[in-house]
C-alpha cells in the first residue's frame, strides 16, 4: 500500500500528493463499488473522511501507509494509529486503536495491533495514522436512512451519555441550523456543552456548522446514493474552538424501494375537496334490496340526519333499496355524482368503478382485502389503475366512511352533526367512530372526519393540504400509523403558506423500528424516537391516547390563538389548596410553569380585604367564603388584578362543582355560573396576551355530573374551554402554546411551520 493522504495537500516519501475531492457521483460510486466487495461492507475511514473532507467537515490530518512502511514528516505528534481490516467494524473491540502513539512506537504498535486483530479473526491490512485532536466533548453525530424517511440524522452526546443513558435527539434531513439548534436543546445533557461546572465551553457554532454541511439542504447526505444506508461521525471532538469528526463510518447496504420514494419524494398535488364535504349527490354502490348491509345503513344514516342531496342505490337487480329508486351499475347515471360510497366484494370493486368513468368525482371503497393484506396487493394495484382510468379519486380502500357535518353526511348513526371547524384525518376506520363520539363529549364540533384506510390514491398529506386552504377548518386532527405518511405530512406543512394547529396521534410509538445496526445511530432509531422527532420538525403536538387527542382537538378550536402569549407560565386560581398543587405538578410535567406571583401583586390582592384564608403566590387558593363574596362574581375582582399586575401565558381556573353548590347554592345561588362569567369578563376587560382554561371537577354524583356538563356549555360559548381533570387542562396548556408559537411565528414570516 503506497503512502496515501486523506486529505488537504500533504507530503509522502519522494511524493506530494493533492487530495482528490469527491465532488462527483463516479467518486462516490466507485467507494460504494469497492465497500460492497468488503465483508465489512463500509467505506474505508479514509474514504470517508474525504467526502467529509470534501463538504467543508472538518477532520484530523493522517495519512494511510502499510504495515510496516514509513510515515511522512508532516503529522504532528502524539498520533491515533487506527487498523484497516475489510473486515473489521468495530476497531476498538479488536484492539485496532491506539492514541498518544510517537513516531518511535509506530513500529511496536502495528506488531501489536496485528496479533491482536489476529486473535479476532482479522487481517491487519494498513494502517491509518492521523494527529491526535487535543481534547474536548465526544459528540456522535450519525444518519440512517429509515423506510419512508429518508435520511433521519441524530445527535448526542458521546461515551457513556450515548453508551448508557442513550441522550440523543433526532430530525429528518434536510436540516435547518435552527432545526440543529432545537435538536442540540433536546439533549439533557446540553449544560455540559455550555461549561457546566467550570468545564470545557464547547464551540457549538462550529458543531452546528459540522452537521449543516452533513445534513443540510446542500450536504453530504443529499448527495449520496441509496446504497449508503448508515454514517456514524463517533466520535465528533468538539473544544472551544473547533468541531471535528474523529472517526467516520460509512455503511452500505441495499437501496430500500421505501427510501427511495421518500428522496424522491414528489410535490403533493392541489385537489379540490369540496365535492367530497358538500356531495349534493351521492350513489351507494353495493346496497341490497333484500337483505340489509353496510351500504343500506349508511343510506339509512343519510336519511334519518336529515341529508338533502339526492341518494342513488346502485344494484344490479333491486328496483327500489330503502324506498330509494335504485340503478343497475354507475354507467345508468343520468349526470355525474360527488361522492360514491362503495361496500362491496373486493374483487367486484375495480368494475364496479369502471362502469362509472367521467361521472364520479370521488370514491370511497370501505371493502376490505386490499393492500392490508399480502393476497390483496394486486387487487389494490388493479383497482388504482382502473380509478385513475376513469378519472375518480379514491378513498380507502378498507376504511370507514366520510363525516361531513355542514352536509349532514356521516357513516356514524345518530352522529354529532354541529358544524364546526376542527377536521380529522385518520388511518384507522374504527378509531373515527371513536374520535367522533369521545369528540363530542369533549366539546368538539366537526368539520369532517375523513377515514383513509390504505389510502391508495388520497393521502393524509393532500387532505392535510386541502383543510390548510379551507377557510371552514382552523383545526386539524391526524391519527396516522406509518412514519412515511407522517413525513409526507410534514412536508405539506413545511411548503404550506398558511399555518393551522395540527395534532398529531400516532399509532406503533414503541421502541421497535430500530434495527439490529451497524451503526449507533441505526440501533438508537426507533420508533419512539423517531415519531417525536418528525411531530417537532413539522411544528406538530404529539399526543398519547385517543383522550389527549380530543383534548387538545377541544382547546385548540375553543382558544383564539391569534392571542400571542409570553412565555410558558401559569397562573393557577380555584378552591381547594391540595388540589392546587397537583395541578401545578401536572403543568410541570407538561414543561409549564407556575412561578409565584410578583409580590406588588399579592399585595394588591389582599387590599382587597376578603375574607381570610386565602393563599395569594400562586396557585391562588380561595375558601368558600371568599368565593362567596358578591355571590361568585369576586372572581372578576380577583383575576383582573392578577392579569393587570402579570403576564401569565395561561390563567387555569379550577372549581370543585359539587361543594360550591352544596354549601353556597341555596344562599348565594349561582355561584358557580357567576365565576364562570366573571372569568370571562375579566379577560375580556384586561390586556389580550393569556388564555383561560376551566377544570370543573366532579364529586362522582348524577347531580354534580348534570351541572358540570351546563355549565362547560356556559363556558364554552364564551370561548373558555373546559375539561375534567388538571392533567387535561396541562396536556390542553401544551398543545396551545405549541400551537400558538407555531402560527406566531408563521405570522412573522419564520420558518416556524416546519424547521428543515
Amino acid at each position: 500500500m503506497p503512502c496515501r493522504p486523506i486529505q488537504r495537500s500533504v507530503r509522502c516519501p519522494q511524493l506530494l500528493v493533492e487530495t482528490a475531492k469527491p465532488s462527483n457521483s463516479d467518486t462516490i460510486v466507485g467507494f460504494i463499488a469497492q465497500a460492497k466487495n468488503r465483508e465489512s461492507a463500509m467505506f474505508t475511514e479514509a474514504e470517508g473522511k474525504s467526502l467529509l473532507s470534501a463538504f467543508g467537515i472538518d477532520t484530523p490530518q493522517g495519512v494511510e501507509i502499510p504495515v510496516g512502511g514509513e510515515l511522512p514528516g508532516h503529522l504532528r505528534e502524539p498520533l491515533v494509529v487506527k487498523a484497516i481490516s475489510t473486515t473489521l467494524v468495530h476497531k476498538s473491540d479488536a484492539g485496532g486503536v491506539r492514541v498518544g502513539v510517537t513516531r518511535a512506537e509506530l513500529h511496536e504498535v502495528a506488531t501489536q495491533m496485528r496479533d491482536s486483530l489476529a486473535d479476532f479473526g482479522h487481517r491487519l491490512e494498513g494502517l491509518l495514522v492521523e494527529e491526535m485532536i487535543p481534547a474536548g466533548h465526544e459528540i456522535i453525530v450519525g444518519a440512517v436512512r429509515a423506510p419512508g424517511l429518508g435520511w433521519t440524522v441524530m445527535v448526542g452526546l458521546g461515551g457513556v451519555m450515548v453508551e448508557v443513558f442513550e441522550d440523543v435527539a433526532f430530525g429528518l434531513a434536510p436540516l435547518s441550523e435552527t432545526r440543529i439548534n432545537g435538536m442540540l436543546q433536546e439533549l439533557r445533557g446540553l449544560k455540559i456543552l455550555n461549561g457546566a461546572r467550570g468545564g470545557l465551553k464547547a464551540d457549538v457554532s462550529s458543531l452546528v456548522t459540522l452537521i449543516s454541511r452533513l445534513a443540510g439542504p446542500d450536504g453530504l447526505l443529499a448527495s449520496l446514493p441509496a446504497d449508503v444506508t448508515e454514517i456514524d461521525l463517533n466520535p465528533v471532538i468538539v473544544s472551544d474552538t473547533r468541531a471535528v469528526a474523529v472517526d467516520a463510518r460509512f455503511v452500505v447496504g441495499e437501496a430500500d424501494p421505501a427510501d427511495t420514494a421518500a428522496i424522491q419524494r414528489s410535490e403533493v398535488a392541489a385537489t379540490d375537496f369540496s365535492a367530497l364535504f358538500e356531495p349534493r349527490r351521492v350513489a351507494v354502490v353495493g346496497a341490497s334490496g333484500k337483505r340489509p348491509n353496510m351500504a343500506n345503513r349508511f343510506i339509512l344514516n343519510m336519511l334519518a340526519n336529515g341529508f338533502t342531496g339526492t341518494i342513488i342505490p346502485v344494484n344490479p337487480t333491486a328496483d327500489t333499496i330503502e324506498g330509494l329508486p335504485a340503478i343497475a351499475s354507475l354507467a345508468e347515471l343520468d349526470e355525474p355524482v360527488d361522492y360514491a360510497f362503495v361496500a362491496m366484494p373486493g374483487a367486484r370493486v375495480a368494475q364496479a368503478l369502471a362502469a362509472g368513468a367521467g361521472k364520479v368525482r370521488f370514491a370511497q371503497v370501505i371493502s376490505s382485502g386490499f393492500g392490508e393484506v399480502e393476497d390483496g396487493k394486486e387487487l389494490e394495484a388493479e383497482l388504482v389503475r382502473t380509478v385513475r382510468e376513469a378519472g375518480i379519486r379514491l378513498i380507502g380502500p378498507n376504511c370507514l366512511g366520510t363525516h361531513a357535518s355542514a352536509s349532514r353526511l356521516s357513516f356514524l348513526p345518530e352522529a354529532p352533526l354541529t358544524p364546526g371547524s376542527t377536521a380529522v384525518v385518520s388511518q384507522s376506520g374504527g378509531l373515527s367512530v371513536d374520535i367522533l363520539r369521545v369528540g363530542a363529549m369533549r366539546g368538539i364540533d366537526f368539520h369532517s372526519v375523513v377515514s383513509i384506510g390504505n389510502s391508495a390514491d388520497v393521502n393524509a398529506a393532500e387532505l392535510v393540504k386541502s383543510h390548510l386552504a379551507n377557510d371552514d377548518v382552523q383545526v386539524i386532527g391526524l391519527y396516522v400509523e406509518s412514519l412515511g405518511v407522517a413525513r409526507e405530512v410534514m412536508d405539506v406543512l413545511g411548503a404550506a403558506a398558511t399555518r393551522k394547529p395540527v395534532v398529531l396521534l400516532a399509532g406503533g410509538r414503541t421502541a421497535e423500528g430500530s434495527r439490529a445496526a451497524t451503526s449507533h445511530t441505526g440501533a438508537l432509531s426507533g420508533n419512539h424516537r423517531l415519531w417525536p422527532a418528525i411531530a417537532r420538525q413539522a411544528g406538530m403536538t404529539l399526543v398519547d391516547s385517543l383522550e389527549d387527542f380530543a383534548t387538545a382537538l377541544h382547546a385548540l378550536s375553543t382558544l383564539d390563538l391569534g392571542v400571542q402569549t409570553r412565555g410558558r407560565e401559569a397562573v393557577l386560581f380555584g378552591n381547594g389548596g391540595g388540589a392546587s398543587v397537583l395541578g401545578a405538578d401536572a403543568l410541570d410535567r407538561q414543561g409549564v410553569g407556575s412561578p409565584p406571583l410578583p409580590d406588588s401583586v399579592v399585595n394588591q390582592l389582599e387590599s382587597l380585604e376578603l375574607p381570610p384564608g386565602n393563599g395569594f403566590h400562586n396557585p391562588i387558593d380561595v375558601p368558600a367564603g371568599t368565593l362567596a363574596v358578591k355571590n361568585g362574581a369576586v372572581a372578576q375582582d380577583i383575576l383582573k388584578t392578577v392579569l393587570a399586575g402579570s403576564h401569565p401565558a395561561l390563567l387555569i381556573s379550577h372549581l370543585n362543582v359539587g361543594i360550591i353548590q352544596r354549601n353556597l347554592g341555596e344562599t348565594h345561588g349561582d355561584v358557580t355560573g357567576n365565576i364562570i362569567d366573571s372569568i370571562g369578563k375579566a379577560r375580556d376587560e384586561s390586556k389580550p396576551g393569556t388564555h383561560q382554561l376551566l377544570v370543573l371537577k366532579t364529586d362522582g354524583s348524577a347531580e354534580t355530573e348534570e351541572m358540570i356538563k351546563a355549565y362547560a356549555q356556559r363556558a364554552r360559548r364564551i370561548g373558555i374551554p373546559v375539561f375534567p381533570t388538571f392533567e387535561d387542562a396541562a396536556l390542553a396548556a401544551r398543545a396551545v402554546l405549541e400551537q400558538g408559537q407555531q402560527i406566531h411565528q408563521a405570522s412573522l414570516g419564520a420558518n416556524g411551520r416546519q424547521e428543515r
